[in-house]
């Protein structure tokens, strides 16, 4: 397993998904998750599927137009499975990622299986 070429084709797809939602096509980023996906904002609830995370990320991009991770770490767990941790900011919030889960499918994309993040301060 060579981890520097797992986190090299991985980062290509996660600065995909930054770009697309900086671009407003939201749509590519849900997109990102399986079908049965599981999100877990801290203290604003749990979204299981594509359709409750949808509707999640529908509503907060009414207002959420921009993001940007920092302090990025990426680990490879096997060499279809990484996890990534950061901190991110958006144009109304910021807070920490402490999970997203990716798994490499057959068709060589990286999708979400398992988010997590918190909401530390609203603008």
């Amino acid at each position: 397993m060579n981890q520097e070429l797992i986190i090299k084709d991985f980062t290509k797809h996660s600065s995909e998904w930054i770009e697309n939602f900086n671009k407003g096509n939201f749509e590519h980023c849900i997109n990102a998750y399986i079908d049965d996906a599981a999100m877990i904002v801290k203290d604003v609830g749990e979204f299981n599927g594509k359709k409750e995370i949808t509707e999640f990320w529908t509503q907060l991009t009414k207002t959420a137009n921009y993001i940007e991770y920092s302090n990025i770490n990426i680990e490879v767990i096997d060499e279809i499975t990484v996890h990534l941790n950061a901190s991110w900011k958006m144009n109304i919030a910021e807070g920490v990622i402490s999970l997203e889960k990716w798994v490499k499918q057959n068709d060589n994309s990286w999708k979400l299986v398992q988010d997590e993040f918190e909401i530390l301060k609203k603008y």
